[in-house]
């Protein structure tokens, strides 16, 4: 009897793994796409050299200010949990970021975050530069 089935059960297998499976479909986002930073000012050119990517997840604690800094490459991120105030020191320009926002950071401007929240911010930071430029340089509060 076995040997009879097993025929069948074969047939019956074979039959239902050849029809058509549903396939999935990814779906793409596009966050931002954009020639200008924040503050709307047109993004400089790459830098010469051998280019160095660098991709940082940065925490700021609540009701946190962060020093005032620059960054002399192009930087991007985006913000995965709270809100952050950017401040503009150079051309007195303010933007506030929330969870899922993507942002270009302003390239060689002065400027600052700020956590005024109750919970910590969390952005993940794209640097693009090359070997030799920092990512981030501190300016000295006189």
């Amino acid at each position: 009897m076995f040997k009879k089935i097993l025929p069948l059960l074969f047939v019956v297998t074979f039959l239902t793994s050849c029809q058509k499976k549903e396939i999935k479909k990814t779906k793409t986002i596009t966050l931002l796409e954009t020639t200008q930073s924040w503050n709307g000012k047109t993004l400089p050119s790459f830098p010469e050299g051998q280019p160095k990517i660098t991709v940082s997840k940065i925490t700021i604690p609540s009701k946190t200010k962060l020093p005032k800094h620059l960054h002399p490459l192009l930087t991007m991120g985006v913000i995965t949990k709270g809100e952050l105030t950017i401040v503009d020191v150079d051309n007195n320009k303010t933007t506030i970021k929330k969870v899922g926002d993507a942002l270009i950071e302003v390239t060689n401007t002065i400027h600052y975050g700020e956590n005024k929240g109750d919970e910590p911010v969390e952005i993940i930071v794209f640097y693009a530069g090359n070997e030799t430029t920092p990512t981030t340089l501190l300016i000295k509060e006189n």
